[in-house]
């Protein structure tokens, strides 16, 4: 077979089918995901520039590693159990995950996916569609947290684009359960809870194999091999991403020997299962790894300016989304057409004449000498194309939207607000605090870590932040949120009057607008007292935990020379495993910097701290 070679910075010469290179990576649906920044990382690491392009070639390469790995192992197990042998077809459709499992990712990777869901749930529809498979919708809908949103889309625009790959609907399912890590259901539970099972629980079971032809080991060793590229432990993807993202930013982060790791990668039954695990070499790197995704977790990713960046774009993103939606179309920026050579046109209405000659049109003042003066001006017309009844129709013609196509309609049509603050980074606000660490560290003495008040502050200020971007768009406090409040309670006491809500509803509106009202008041007091602008911008985060929690624990290790051969993680090594869960969470304040020289950073940030708790008492 005939290869083709790019030079990766990581990993070498990567060599790929000139089949492949011809028929999906050199094709423009490919090629747009050297648009696609692969981190928001910039605004910190100004190096951080690297693409979804890039990645996915590294994944690819990464992923016929690990496959490499077991593929002998795959070979015995399949003579063993007299399993049909599709071996070579089902390494095809993994590799081709690998390749494109991120062909989907919208603009600025996962700032810009939350904007593909809506609330008819259209993107999963599209997706148990595409595939067209029962037991794939089946299994789908069992799921409790749904897959990532731009793993979906790449399964919908991986499929569409590139059909003469696929030649039935299980082809189409085995693909895109890689993609989005979904593994298919044995119909039982985990072998404790089997004897447990009732008569008609036991009859099901034995009815949905029926159906599926399932064959327990065959589907245990497809699981393993989607595991390899989508998991919640170790898998291609994360592991290209850490390792690519270090070396790029220049995060001094610990190396990790990703040759060693994937050599090491082993199907082994463990639990009465056969899962992935690994040789008892590839130990030390399996540490390495989990360390050097979670501190890149817990120190790049949450890192205030890199929120503060992503705050900025998805306030860009919605108001755009508003501008140019209609009835007809509620998501005409991020959906499929948007992404692929299919394409869409977006509209957006505009006046004809200009602000002062609107005013001449509605007094009949058109045809009058101040008119002639205004178009002698050149100030009687919007910047205008096409008239249709005073109003000027504006089109913008997008296919293969990546991130410059989206900057350019920022830079369009966002020239204000926090959307416009992604470019004018002399107008950013400043983090009063700077990490989850800083903030515990203020909180701490004052009212504890954990407490009933820690987490009756946090679950006020996400309400507040909450109600400000349904109300305005974006989490911002300022003295308009009083105003939005007074007429909230003005129409809930109408409500009441009129018995449209009942009483409950009605004192729970009011406990929401009082606890709402209380709170900006306590922030823009602050601001006052402090003389800083009366403005703050809420991002609420999540307390950091590692990703891997207690799954980690359970990755079964290979002893060649032990009798018990195979042994759990957690078993062996005891420097790393779940952290301790807390029960509260943190969010960061950002104010205008224009009057901080009126106030050092040291005050403002204590003055703040003691005010919160201060508002707690006093609520």
């Amino acid at each position: 077979m005939l290869e083709k070679q790019f030079k990766d910075p990581i990993y070498g010469y990567i060599d790929i089918s000139s089949e492949k290179v011809e028929q999906i990576i050199d094709t423009p649906i490919f090629q747009r995901l050297k648009d696609i920044r692969q981190t928001s990382y910039t605004p910190l690491y100004p190096a951080a520039y690297h693409n979804r392009f890039i990645h996915s070639l590294g994944v690819y390469y990464l992923g016929t590693i690990a496959f490499s790995s077991i593929k002998e192992r795959l070979k015995e197990i399949i003579k063993e159990e007299k399993l049909s042998d599709n071996l070579e077809q089902i390494q095809e459709f993994f590799e081709l995950a690998c390749l494109l499992h991120d062909v989907g990712h919208a603009p600025f990777s996962h700032t810009g996916e939350t904007f593909y869901l809506d609330e008819a749930g259209t993107l999963y529809k599209k997706l148990k569609e595409t595939v067209g498979d029962e037991r794939f919708t089946e299994d789908f809908d069992a799921l409790g947290a749904k897959p990532a949103e731009h793993e979906c889309m790449s399964c919908i625009v991986a499929i569409r684009s590139f059909d003469k790959f696929f030649k039935n609907k299980e082809e189409k399912s085995f693909f895109s359960r890689c993609i989005i890590g979904m593994p298919f259901r044995l119909m039982e539970e985990k072998p404790e809870f089997r004897e447990t099972m009732s008569a008609e629980e036991r009859k099901e079971v034995k009815k949905q194999r029926e159906k599926y032809k399932i064959n327990k080991t065959e589907i245990e060793l497809l699981n393993c091999i989607i595991s390899l590229l989508n998991s919640s432990i170790i898998d291609v993807d994360r592991l290209d991403y850490v390792i690519r993202d270090a070396a790029t930013i220049g995060f001094e982060n610990v190396q990790i020997d990703y040759m060693r790791l994937l050599k090491g990668i082993r199907i082994l039954e463990f639990e009465k299962r056969l899962c992935i695990g690994y040789h008892k070499s590839a130990l030390s790197v399996i540490e390495s790894a989990v360390y050097a995704h979670d501190a890149e977790k817990k120190w790049v990713q949450s890192h205030p300016t890199i929120l503060y960046e992503m705050e900025a774009l998805k306030s860009a993103m919605g108001a755009l989304t508003n501008l140019f939606q209609s009835e007809t179309d509620l998501n005409p920026l991020f959906c499929y057409e948007a992404l692929t050579e299919e394409g869409k046109v977006l509209q957006v209405l505009k006046p004809l004449f200009s602000e002062k000659a609107s005013l001449l049109l509605r007094e009949n003042k058109i045809w009058s000498a101040e008119a002639q003066k205004l178009l002698e001006q050149k100030e009687l017309f919007s910047d205008c194309v096409i008239m249709e009844n005073y109003m000027v129709s504006f089109e913008y013609p997008i296919h293969l939207l990546a991130d410059e196509d989206f900057l350019y309609l920022l830079k369009q049509f966002c020239k204000d607000g926090l959307g416009f603050e992604y470019f004018a980074r002399n107008k950013r606000r400043s983090a009063v605090w700077k990490s989850e660490a800083e903030f515990r560290a203020l909180f701490q003495k004052r009212i504890g870590d954990d407490s009933e008040d820690i987490k009756i502050l946090e679950g006020d200020i996400e309400s507040l932040a909450n109600y400000a971007q349904k109300k305005t768009g974006q989490p911002i406090i300022n003295n308009m949120i009083f105003t939005i409040l007074e007429q909230e309670e003005l129409e809930a006491i109408d409500a009441q009057k009129n018995e449209t809500i009942d009483n409950d509803y009605y004192e729970d509106i009011m406990r929401g607008i009082a606890t709402n009202r209380h709170w900006a008041k306590v922030l823009l007091d602050l601001a006052a007292e402090l003389k800083i602008k009366e403005e703050f911008l809420i991002i609420f985060q999540k307390k950091f935990n590692s990703s891997f929690k207690a799954t980690l624990e359970d990755i079964p290790i290979y002893f060649p020379n032990v009798e018990d051969s195979v042994v759990p993680l957690g078993k062996v090594v005891t420097t790393i495993g779940p952290q301790k869960e807390r029960k509260s969470n943190f969010f960061h304040l950002f104010y205008d910097t224009e009057g901080e020289f009126n106030s050092e950073k040291k005050t403002i940030v204590n003055r703040i701290a003691k005010g919160l708790v201060e508002g707690i008492n006093k609520k």
